[in-house]
């Protein structure tokens, strides 16, 4: 076998050369060396079978070499060849077809990809042929290359997907995807957990019925601007949970764009703020209720010294009397202050928030178990104790001498969860109307005091006397 440097590279554009008797090989490798193809002579069957696997560019053999020992080496490499891979062979044949035997024409049929050229040789038409199997050889690997690209694609944006997939999942806050029109087209496990939706069945423009009703025009109306003009999307309302409650949600979307500034996606997210808006809405309530409550308290005050004085005998006995009922004044809101912010006991709780304001004994009965509360549960029972409180001496029952309040809590057991209810009944007081407006206490209490219990209030003005009810699971005791 001639030696060549290129014999062992995957170069589509050498020609193996099978003709070991005669001068056949001498002539074609002169032929086309003068037309610049390289070729390298090969002695027998098995050594051809070792350029094809190597993916020569084409072969050229004379027929009688193919009844050569080896044969079979030659027909495995040829049956193992890649898809992409079917190298081209010219058989310099002997005579015509009818006088080549059955058994010639199988060794022939072999080769799969075969052209015939009689022999003597043309050179130019021996050129042209092998010129367009090197041609055809040459888009073959050129088909492979691609076919790796297209692979070596296909991976990586695979991997590409599932490294997004992976984040995407991996965060708490819902993210999605739309086209360049705003039509949705993805949602990670986030959104669908939180929703609680069947998957897809917000791809479009379904998102947006799953927003508060009072909330969807507002959020719509901003989406088609932010598409007009490519601003940043962030918008804040109510999405609905997979238990069917609305929560405030931050949406945020901004655009990705291609180099020119075309928008190719549009990729957002939806946070759950609902706890800050909740927690937002209760300091603003809570704020109110300080101020409404030192009103009161100086109010209170007020009102002490007046019948202190009215009733004292003398100015010194009023002012012994003023000053031991201002000192127990301080001394509760000591109380009160130490049972908001550490965890207490309810009886605690209800007996410090109702100190201030027990003025003769038997104005006040207090039942119910000795259960934990949390510090913000204390802080919110105490308010409400000190609203309720302050309500019942101008115009309830703590107004006239009989009236009698009862305060009163329990555990029962409902729908497979345990829930604590708490009581403030008034009785013996003044008849009872519903108010035309709902002050600014009625709206903490039934607003504030729930949310700390993640339970429900409610204001009853029954004709034997006003009524308030909270209902709770347990485990909002201490949450």
């Amino acid at each position: 076998m001639d030696d060549d440097p290129r014999a062992g590279t995957d170069i589509p554009s050498l020609v193996a050369i099978l003709a070991p008797r005669g001068r056949d090989a001498v002539v074609a490798r002169q032929l086309l060396d003068r037309d610049g193809i390289g070729s390298v002579a090969v002695p027998d069957l098995k050594a051809l079978a070792g350029l094809v696997e190597r993916h020569v560019g084409a072969v050229l053999i004379v027929e009688e070499a193919l009844g050569q020992p080896g044969s079979e080496a030659l027909e495995q490499v040829l049956a193992s060849q890649p898809a992409w891979s079917d190298v081209p062979f010219i058989v310099l044949s002997n005579g015509t077809g009818r006088s080549r035997s059955e058994r010639a024409k199988d060794r022939i049929d072999t080769l799969s990809n075969a052209v015939l050229l009689s022999r003597p040789l043309h050179a130019e038409e021996l050129v042209r042929s092998v010129r367009s199997a090197l041609k055809a050889r040459a888009r073959q690997h050129e088909a492979r290359r691609r076919l790796e690209e297209l692979q070596e694609r296909e991976r990586q944006l695979f991997e590409s997907e599932a490294r997004f997939h992976a984040i995407a999942n991996s965060v708490d806050q819902m993210i999605w995807t739309t086209l360049p029109d705003g039509y949705h087209d993805y949602y990670n496990d986030r959104w669908y957990e939180f929703t609680g939706v069947p998957e897809g069945s917000t791809d479009g423009e379904a998102w947006n019925g799953m927003f508060h009703p009072d909330d969807q025009a507002r959020a719509w109306q901003e989406w088609r601007r932010c598409l007009e003009t490519g601003d940043t999307y962030e918008i804040e309302y109510r999405l609905r949970d997979r238990s069917g409650n609305y929560r405030w949600v931050l949406g945020r979307a901004q655009p990705v764009r291609s180099m020119d500034g075309t928008i190719l996606r549009w990729y957002g997210t939806c946070t759950d703020i609902h706890a800050i808006k909740v927690a937002e809405e209760q300091r603003q309530l809570m704020l109110g209720e300080m101020n409404h409550r030192v009103k009161n308290t100086l109010a209170m005050v007020n009102v002490m010294i007046s019948q202190t004085l009215r009733q004292a005998d003398s100015l010194a006995d009023a002012q012994v009397a003023l000053h031991s009922r201002i000192n127990m004044l301080a001394q509760a809101h000591d109380r009160l202050i130490n049972a908001a912010w550490a965890e207490a006991r309810i009886s605690d709780v209800v007996e410090t928030a109702l100190a201030p304001h027990r003025s003769s004994p038997g104005r006040f009965v207090v039942d119910g178990p000795d259960l934990a509360v949390g510090s913000q549960q204390a802080l919110a029972i105490t308010m409400a104790l000190h609203e309720l409180s302050t309500n019942a001496l101008k115009y309830g029952a703590l107004s006239v001498e009989d009236g009698t309040v009862r305060v009163a809590w329990s555990v029962g057991h409902e729908e497979e969860e345990d829930t604590f209810t708490f009581r403030w009944t008034e009785r013996g007081g003044p008849p009872v109307e519903a108010p035309k407006r709902q002050g600014f206490g009625s709206r903490m209490i039934e607003r504030a005091l729930p949310g700390y219990f993640a339970g429900t209030a409610e204001l009853t003005y029954g004709a034997e006397g006003f009524t308030f009810d909270l209902r709770a699971p347990m485990s909002g005791l201490t949450k």
